[in-house]
């Protein structure tokens, strides 16, 4: 019988989960996720190989749990965040910068790379969690044209294009070169968008406040 972590069951299941996400997570750091197996998740979480298949059917399943729960978790801040900051461009800018350290701080790759290491069912479900944080840039932009802060624009078709733009990024370990790295992006994005260049230079200027 397996071993219990916690004081009950629901306890278990929820720590056991959790272990698992850190070690899927861990995992993504050090090597592309086709490279990874269930028995090595299971090795890194310290719990047994059949402990994983109850919870989650195989690795696909696993990771589009772990990125459902990364992206609701980061959405839940991000607004609550973006609910303090009443300027338009620098509301964009919180999600630029929010976007790109979540997706670092948890090895997360783009959806189009995933898809290719996913089956056709699972890849489908990938444009759940796009939607998702998707739908928070969308808002921003909308309000952003309305309020004559950027030209008026296909915005959906923008939010495609910052994602690509974002896509990818490896930020450097060192913290002035991840600033920079992270200001360079920034500027670029919100001169794309039509941010004239006096708003962007002052906004990039500005050092953000983190969504922890």
């Amino acid at each position: 019988m397996p071993k219990i972590i916690g004081t009950t069951l629901a306890d278990h299941r929820e720590l056991t989960r959790r272990r698992l996400f850190n070690a899927l997570g861990a995992l993504l750091a050090e090597e592309p996720f086709d490279a990874i197996t269930m028995s090595r998740i299971a090795q890194k979480a310290g719990v047994g190989r059949t402990a994983v298949y109850n919870h989650f059917a195989d690795k696909e399943v696993l990771l589009l749990a772990y990125m459902r729960q990364v992206t609701t978790g980061f959405t839940e801040v991000l607004r609550r965040r973006l609910d303090e900051e009443p300027d338009p461009v620098r509301r964009l800018r919180v999600y630029l910068r929010a976007h790109m350290e979540m997706t670092d701080r948890y090895h997360l790759m783009s959806g189009v790379a995933l898809r290719k290491h996913m089956s056709q069912e699972n890849s489908s479900h990938l444009r759940d969690h796009a939607g998702v944080v998707g739908g928070v840039l969308l808002s921003i932009l909308d309000d952003a044209v309305a309020e004559g802060a950027i030209p008026a624009q296909n915005t959906l078709g923008l939010v495609h294009l910052i994602h690509s733009a974002m896509a990818g990024q490896r930020l450097p370990r060192d913290p002035q070169e991840r600033g920079a790295a992270l200001r360079m992006t920034e500027a670029f994005i919100l001169r794309a968008v039509g941010v004239p260049e006096k708003k962007v230079a002052e906004v990039t200027s500005e050092g953000p406040r983190s969504l922890e």
